[in-house]
C-alpha cells in the first residue's frame, strides 16, 4: 500500500520530512563521533539533530493547509525548536542518578533540575497559537536567565549555548506573529 500523498504539495512535503529525518540522524551520528563531554560542536550538533528530527515528525504528521514549504517551516520550526531544546536541557538532569541518593531523593533531585523543561514545555502549550505571547516570554526566559548567571562560574560559551535556543524560539515565534495571516491563511483565532 502506498502511503505517498497524491498531490504535488503533498509528495514535496513527505520528501522535506525524509530529509529533515536524514539530515538529523547524521548529526546524531557526528555527536557519537565527536562527543559531547566539554564539546560545544558536539553539544550543537546534538540540539541541532533533536530540531531536525522534531521537525521531521513535524512535517510528515502535521497538515501543511495551504502553506509553501517555506511557510511551513516557519510554522513549526519554533515549536520544534522548543521541544528539541527542552529534550537537550533535560539531559542535563540525568546527573542526579549518579549522586548515589536513594530512590526518593532522586526522584525529587530530578523533578527539580527538570523545573526549566517543565517551564518551556509549559510556555509552547500555553502560547502554541499565541505567537507574540511566546515570542516575548521565551526572550524574557533567556534574559532572566542571563541575569540569574552572571556572575556564576558557568562560562561565556555555556551562557551563550544555554540561552541561544530560548532567544532564536522567541525570535521565530515573533516572525509567526508577523505573518500569522500568510502561515493560518487568513484566519487567525483570539
Amino acid at each position: 500500500m502506498d502511503t505517498t500523498p497524491a498531490s504535488p504539495e503533498g509528495r514535496s512535503h513527505h520528501m522535506l520530512s525524509w530529509v529533515f529525518l536524514a539530515a538529523g540522524l547524521i548529526l546524531f551520528a557526528f555527536v557519537k563521533l565527536v562527543g559531547i563531554t566539554d564539546n560545544p560542536p558536539g553539544i550543537i550538533a546534538l540540539l541541532a539533530g533533536f530540531f531536525t528530527v522534531i521537525l521531521a515528525l513535524f512535517y510528515r504528521f502535521g497538515k501543511p493547509g495551504k502553506r509553501t514549504p517555506a511557510q511551513q517551516l516557519l510554522y513549526w520550526s519554533p515549536r520544534a525548536l522548543c521541544i528539541a531544546y527542552a529534550v537537550f536541557i533535560s539531559l542535563f538532569a540525568l546527573d542526579v542518578a549518579q549522586d548515589g541518593q536513594g530512590f526518593w531523593q532522586t526522584i525529587l533531585a530530578l523533578l527539580m533540575h527538570l523545573i526549566p523543561t517543565f517551564v518551556i514545555l509549559a510556555v509552547l502549550a500555553l502560547s502554541w497559537r499565541r505567537e507574540w505571547f511566546a515570542g516575548t516570554l521565551f526572550i524574557a526566559l533567556a534574559v532572566l536567565y542571563v541575569v540569574w548567571a552572571w556572575g556564576k562560574p558557568l562560562g561565556a560559551l555555556s551562557t551563550v549555548l544555554l540561552t541561544a535556543g530560548p532567544v532564536l524560539s522567541g525570535v521565530l515565534f515573533l516572525l509567526n506573529w508577523r505573518y500569522k495571516d500568510a502561515l493560518r491563511g487568513g484566519s487567525s483565532p483570539p
